[in-house]
């Protein structure tokens, strides 16, 4: 559920002004990659203010989510500093390797891979996806929306509703302050997290109500730029928007039947 007192809102507003002042600043200075480093930081300050940070074996789902941060974090760092070709491609494969890996349980025998595998290769493949589809203004912010909207459709128990929170925090946080396309920077951290809050739920419950929320970022994210091709300024939006809202009311209807 959303916060209902200050204490709880504490890490979401850590996130947003951490995100704000680091872009903000960066931006004046104009250093626009260094600027989308802001929003893997205050991703990271958010989930440790809300969950710590345990470095233990990632046993429960939740708790995958620190490490990921800090993961997505120092993958970031070179190309904050302008890193690119034969590095990104690199780095964007850790992230992606990375992420499903670690979603999946960190598993390390061939018993425990191959019963992640299917789990650990759908991230694998989503990641490079959302870091492809995230680029242009507000577009990383709106599936971060249709993310937070699913998670609370659902109904899905524990900090997953406060994570989508904190996500979406730091990413309009950077692109209010940061402005224009969403730099390589913040694109592979915002694909690592927004990959790990869709499978979190999926692995912990797996409710058609889960499945549903899943959609709701991916629609308006992967489908919302083929369908409105043709389309040109209200109707272009109202299709996005439908794209979200629709995965959102079937979760919400699903959560109510089960």
């Amino acid at each position: 559920m959303l916060p209902d007192s200050m204490t709880e809102a504490a890490a979401p507003l850590a996130a947003l002004a951490l995100a704000t002042a680091w872009a903000g600043l960066l931006r004046w200075r104009r250093r626009p990659l260094t600027a989308g480093l802001g929003l893997a930081l205050a991703t990271l300050l958010g989930v440790v203010l809300l969950l710590g940070l345990t470095l233990a074996s990632p046993r429960q789902l939740a708790e995958r989510l620190p490490v990921l941060a800090l993961a997505a974090a120092t993958l970031a760092l070179p190309l904050a500093w302008g890193r690119r070709g034969w590095l990104a491609f690199l780095l964007g494969l850790l992230a992606a390797g990375f992420t499903g890996w670690w979603m999946a349980g960190g598993p390390l025998t061939e018993a425990d891979l191959l019963r992640a595998a299917p789990a650990g290769l759908a991230l694998m493949l989503l990641v490079p996806l959302v870091q492809l589809e995230a680029a242009p203004p507000w577009r990383g912010v709106l599936a971060a929306v249709a993310l937070l909207a699913g998670l609370l459709a659902s109904g899905i128990p524990g900090p997953w509703v406060m994570l989508g929170l904190i996500l979406l925090s730091a990413s309009f946080g950077q692109q209010l302050a940061g402005g224009g396309a969403m730099p390589d920077s913040a694109r592979l951290p915002f694909a690592m997290l927004l990959a790990a809050l869709l499978a979190g739920p999926l692995l912990a419950r797996g409710a058609a109500a889960d499945w549903a929320a899943a959609l709701a970022p991916l629609a308006p994210l992967l489908l919302g730029p083929r369908l409105t091709g043709r389309l040109k300024g209200w109707r272009a939006s109202l299709l996005i928007i439908l794209l979200a809202v629709l995965p959102v009311a079937a979760a919400w209807g699903l959560a109510r039947l089960g």
